[in-house]
């Protein structure tokens, strides 16, 4: 078997792993997806206790974000020497054999991002095992120079991570725009009362608004779905728990409260001050189902990718984000800014043409 293919071959399937784990970690820290929406498979166990560490306060690392070091690591571990390049190449493969098992088995839902990352995790692997130490002797004569790994190394890396940052957002639906104020930061979520990711995300707007104080203009609308049984109702409360100035504080306590069913939401509306009288009233009122109905129809496909969605400015976030992101969105709100950008079309062939020059330019002569 010829030796040199194999060094190769842990390289390449390195570079794959770390581009693959360089898009899923701008989908996790983006404001939208850009490579896998949230109603994807990739969607689905990105909103799952697998995707990430929490660190408390509203705080988390991502899980791609570790994939991203463990195989820079890697590949750095090929220029190194082979006793590095095997232990982190089994490393990688035996974490990579557990997380399409967790895929498969807890999440029931497969990534395509996660699993191009795992198999070529696994593929580095056994390359890895293949190794024999003269390779890195004849790694010397390799047809591809050193710099050249190098450059394909950081534009595997950088390019995934820099397109949610070139491109172009997509336009506010025009529903949304009829809702925003001239001189004001705008702020709509469209959110279920019954969502996991609208009750992690909930806290975490909240906050991010506090420093902006009557600059912003925040505007909460209902999408329930269908497959959450008390969604509804807990819709309809907080439209009832508006018509009395208290839509605020009792949408706090629909998030916070673990029951959502009908006796515990009429205590709920008691705690925060509503009167009883007029809130049972007004469930009842065939208005108030309209009114929701109205709110969940300005968010339909292909806007509707998953909840919540929250647009900013010009900018939507969809999904969880972190603090750093919804403040980066609203800063740029604040700015005026608009959702200029490049198009795919555009951004994937200079992607392209920076490959090939690097091939082009990195290749030693062949001996003859």
């Amino acid at each position: 078997m010829p030796k040199l293919p194999w060094l190769t071959l842990v390289r390449v399937a390195a570079l794959v792993a770390l581009a693959a784990s360089a898009a899923l970690l701008s989908d996790y820290v983006a404001g939208t997806p850009s490579f896998c929406s949230a109603a994807s498979g990739c969607g689905i166990v990105r909103q799952s206790q697998y995707s990430h560490v929490t660190l408390g306060d509203g705080h988390f690392i991502p899980l791609p974000a570790f994939g991203v070091a463990g195989f820079a690591a890697l590949f750095a571990a090929t220029f190194l020497s082979r006793s590095l390049t095997m232990v982190g190449a089994a490393i990688g493969g035996l974490a990579a054999v557990w997380l399409l098992w967790i895929q498969a088995t807890v999440v029931q839902h497969f990534c395509w991002l996660c699993v191009t990352t795992d198999v070529s995790a696994i593929v580095a692997a056994a390359a890895a095992l293949s190794l024999q130490s003269s390779m890195w002797e004849d790694e010397l004569t390799a047809r591809l120079r050193a710099w050249a790994w190098w450059a394909l190394a950081a534009l595997s890396l950088a390019a995934p991570l820099a397109w949610p940052q070139l491109k172009a957002s997509p336009p506010v639906p025009s529903s949304v725009l009829s809702l925003y104020q001239q001189s004001k930061i705008n702020v709509v979520e469209f959110a279920d009362f019954e969502c996991p990711a609208c009750r992690r995300f909930s806290g975490i707007l909240k906050e991010a608004l506090v420093p902006y104080g009557d600059r912003v203009r925040f505007v909460r609308l209902n999408k329930p779905l269908e497959m959450h049984e008390y969604a509804r109702d807990a819709a309809r409360a907080y439209v009832c728990a508006q018509a009395q100035q208290r839509g605020e504080p009792m949408a706090e306590a629909l998030f916070a409260t673990p029951d959502l069913k009908p006796a515990a939401v009429d205590k709920l509306a008691e705690a925060v001050g509503l009167d009883t009288k007029l809130f049972d009233a007004c469930l009842l009122d065939p208005s108030t189902n309209a009114r929701v109905d109205h709110e969940a129809s300005m968010l339909v496909p292909p806007e509707l990718e998953g909840l919540p969605t929250t647009y900013i400015g010009g900018k939507r976030l969809l999904g969880v984000q972190s603090p750093e992101t919804v403040a980066d969105a609203l800063e740029r709100a604040a700015r005026g800014e608009g959702t200029s950008g490049l198009s795919g079309y555009v951004y994937l062939p200079m992607v392209a043409l920076c490959w090939l020059l690097i091939l082009r330019f990195g290749l030693r002569r062949a001996v003859t």
